[in-house]
């Protein structure tokens, strides 16, 4: 499992942290966004087959508190919005609970448009939002 986590976070990781400043502040923004679904299910395998997903992975703390050249296991964000194949997975992963309206505080702008406004979203209270009817999870923060 360590391994597995290790290799998604190297993954999640290429192109920040080579000591440029650019690069450094785009990591801290979450950009750019992804769309290979294998990728995040390393991280995550707990998702269960997807069908979609655009996601990023943003450096934890700001530019100038943290660097990003040497990341640790929590160290990364996990932000996007994901289209699972079926919930099944899913519900096993922490216990649930509704909230009001859609899950867009700490979302990155680039994935605010793809949220459902009128799901009915749970929270499990690790970073992951849920809407069993369109089947849909928005990570927001998570890390693996």
């Amino acid at each position: 499992m360590g391994l597995t986590v290790t290799a998604a976070m190297l993954v999640g990781a290429c192109g920040v942290g080579d000591g440029d400043d650019k690069d450094e502040q785009a990591a801290h923004r979450c950009e750019p966004t992804r769309s290979v679904t294998a990728d995040l299910l390393a991280v995550f395998p707990q998702l269960g087959p997807l069908t979609s997903a655009e996601w990023c992975v943003r450096a934890m703390g700001t530019p100038d508190t943290a660097r990003v050249t040497v990341p640790g296991p929590h160290d990364w964000g996990y932000y996007g919005v994901v289209h699972l194949a079926d919930t099944v997975a899913a519900e096993g992963w922490g216990q649930w609970r509704a909230i009001d309206g859609p899950p867009m505080a700490d979302l990155p702008s680039a994935l605010r448009s793809l949220v459902l406004e009128h799901g009915r979203w749970s929270y499990n209270g690790v970073g992951a939002y849920l809407d069993r009817a369109s089947a849909t999870i928005v990570l927001s923060g998570a890390s693996g």
